[in-house]
Parts: structure tokens; sequence; C-alpha cells
């Protein structure tokens, strides 16, 4: 009989500190995991943090792991080398995401990793390590997808101006789809972040099985400001700055949008926060006097408090923003895009306020800023759907209903309901 409480987690990047999207998704669930299985973590140094950066990073993850590896990239992600590669990269079958992290001494070295924990449970958590997916074959495993990243390929591939590169973006979608049809049915289950998510790869991957386990967010840690620090008149928008969807957000915010918001409330002003805003878009943004950038901050909450009103001008990605259920959760009046809000349980008027033509959401902006009542209703209503419905705590226990699944195809009530 395999060991029900040992878990093998394999990350495509070191899931600490949990800041934004896709580390702040994983550092939880593991988190939430580790409170019913013996964890070990296996995880790709993506973003090339030194040897003391890491060692910051280990025993942090050590309070919810057993044990904890950091695997170096066959070559350093965004090297000279590694954009080369990327050049040539049309020519493999597989997405150029799941061939950067794979080599043979790492596939040799992750076998034996497997036969070390072997019997266990193996969360792989992304498509990106699909190439190792062969040495898991006989162990119970699940796929997580952060996004259905076909899908948002394609969406990027569309909104591209440049022929080239709508061409290169295009050929790599068809790569991604090919991987997720192929990958999704050699996983026992599937890990999706919304029911739009799941349905979207199930259409690729019929004979696969999908769990929604959804975003959340901490709302011991988010929460609502004890006093009143709000700024009149002021915006946030906050995310990974060097994120495509995000950039391309902040570039359709203060292009199409600001100008209308501004000629109706000329004391309008904007903070963008995040992590690694690019040079480009800091000095393109310097023309502004009223949008502030604050690079990397190290905590996000006291930006947001002092913000009136969350925006989220999301016009591309995909899967759901945990951006929102943050400011959700501290009690913020969230005025969102129908993309940016995609997959999340909300509804326009009663929890958020979603706009997507520039002029309209130029309109909803204004509206919760003039409006201190329909703010204090919105973020009331907001609070209490993230703490319903999207607390980790409330995750967690979704997620353990997807790795009982795999230990047990018969006991699943999403199958029994299914069928």
């Amino acid at each position: 009989m395999w060991d029900q409480m040992k878990l093998m987690w394999f990350s495509h990047f070191v899931p600490y500190p949990p800041r934004g999207g896709a580390p702040q998704r994983s550092f939880n669930l593991l988190r939430q995991a580790s409170k019913s299985w013996k964890v070990s973590l296996v995880a790709f140094n993506l973003e090339g943090h030194d040897p003391a950066r890491l060692a910051e990073y280990q025993p942090e993850l050590r309070k919810h792991c057993e044990t904890v590896e950091f695997w170096e990239l066959p070559i350093r992600w965004r090297s000279p080398l590694w954009w080369a590669r990327l050049a040539w990269s049309p020519i493999y079958p597989e997405p150029y995401g799941c061939r950067s992290l794979w080599s043979p001494g790492l596939a040799a070295r992750w076998k034996q990793t497997l036969d070390r924990l072997r019997p266990a449970l193996v969360h792989f958590d992304s498509i990106d390590l699909g190439m190792f997916a062969p040495a898991a074959e006989g162990f119970r495993k699940a796929l997580n997808h952060h996004n259905c990243e076909s899908a948002m390929a394609y969406r990027r591939a569309e909104k591209e101006p440049n022929p080239l590169k709508k061409a290169y973006l295009w050929h790599q979608a068809r790569k991604v789809e090919r991987m997720e049809r192929a990958l999704c049915p050699r996983f026992d289950v599937n890990l999706a972040v919304s029911e739009l998510d799941a349905q979207t790869l199930q259409q690729g991957s019929s004979k696969a099985h999908f769990h929604v386990v959804e975003n959340g967010t901490d709302t011991h840690y988010f929460r609502p400001a004890s006093d009143n620090l709000e700024e009149p008149h002021s915006l946030i928008f906050a995310g990974t700055m060097d994120w495509y969807p995000n950039v391309s957000a902040i570039r359709f915010f203060v292009s199409e949008v600001w100008p209308r918001l501004k000629r109706e409330c000329p004391a309008a002003r904007l903070y963008l926060a995040g992590q690694k805003p690019p040079d480009s878009l800091v000095e393109w943004l310097r023309k502004y006097p009223d949008i502030i950038v604050i690079p990397t901050p190290e905590d996000i909450r006291p930006w947001v408090w002092k913000a009136a009103v969350f925006i989220c001008p999301i016009v591309d990605g995909g899967g759901t923003k945990l951006k929102i259920l943050d400011a959700m959760a501290m009690g913020k009046t969230v005025v969102s895009t129908a993309v940016g809000a995609e997959g999340l349980h909300v509804k326009h008027g009663e929890n958020i306020l979603l706009a997507d033509a520039p002029q309209d959401f130029a309109r909803e902006v204004l509206r919760a800023l003039e409006d201190a009542a329909l703010r204090r209703r919105i973020a009331a209503a907001g609070r209490i759907l993230v703490e319903k419905e999207y607390s980790w705590e409330v995750i967690g226990g979704h997620l353990e209903q997807a790795y009982r699944c795999v230990q047990n195809r018969n006991a699943c009530e999403r199958r029994a309901e299914l069928s």
C-alpha cells in the first residue's frame, strides 16, 4: 500500500515569498497541503536567486515541508543563451517553456528523486514541467494549472500587432494546446482555478478529470484598515509589473481611460505598485505627474489602504486574479474589466463594478470615487464574499478533496456529479 501521507511537490519556481500571482497561489496551497501531508519540495530556481537569498527562503519553506531542494535551470532564465535557444525553439515540438526546464541530467535526477520517495502522491505545479511526466508513470499524480495556458497564449497572439511576433505566438500557442491535450489525461486529477478554465481545458482533453481549486486570499493578512486611511480621489493598481498582462493593463488604462477620468476629476491620482517595473514603462509614465510608481514595495497593504478605489483594467491573460481577491479582503471597492474578473464569483453592482470600454471604465471609476456610500456597500460585500468562498482555508479544503480523488476515484464527489 502506498503512503497516503507523502506528497512530492514539483515546482517550476521557488514558491516564496508569496507575492503576486503564481507564487502566492503555490505557497498558500503548499501551506494548506502540509496540514495533512508530509511534503517534499523540489523547486527550480527560475528567477536565478543567489545562494544567500535561497538560504533565506529555505527555512521559511521548511516550516511547511519536510525537505526542500532548489534546482538550477539547464540554462539561466533570460540569459543570452536562453534567448538564443528561444529563437531556435520553433523546430522542437514542445513549448519552449517546457523545453527550457528539461535536460537529460535533470530528468535522471528527477527519476532518482521519485525512486527515493516512492510511493507518494506527486503534485506537478505547472504544465511547464510536462517533459518530466514520463518518469512519474505509475505514481498517483495531480497537475496544477495556474491558467488555461493555451487559451491565454491564443489571446495574447490575437492581440499582438507585430506580424512576426504574432506568427511566433500562434505557433507556441498551438504547441501549448497539444501539450495540454497530451498531458491532462495522464494525470489522475487536474487542478483548475475556475470552472471556466476547467471547461476550456476539458474541451481539448475529454478523458481528463478536473477539480476546481480556486485562487484565494489570506483574509487574516489582508484585512480592512483599522483607521480611515483613504486619500480622496486616489486609485491603485497592484501587480507584478514585468508580467505582460499587467503591463498591457497599465498601458490601456493610462492611454484610454486616464484622460477621460482626469477631465471629469482633475484631482484624481493613480498609484501603480508592484514588483520589477520595467525601465521603459517607468520612463513612459514620467510624463503623467499624477501617476506615481511604487517599485517593489516591501508591503503592498499600506498602499492599497491609502487608495479610495482599486482598479483591475486587465485586457489580456488568463486564470483568476488574486489581486482582486486581496483588494476585496482589504475592504476596497474594485473596478475591473470582465477579463480581469473572469472566473470569479462576482456580480456587477453587488460586490464589484465591471466595465470594458474606456468611457465605461472611466464612468464606473468616477462613480466609485464620488459616492462614498457606494464604496462602503461594494467593499463590505466584497469582504463577505472572500471570507465565505476565497479564504485559503476554504480553498485548502477543495485541494484536499482533489487529493482524496487521486487516492480513491470511487470516493470522488465530483466524478459522481459528472456521471
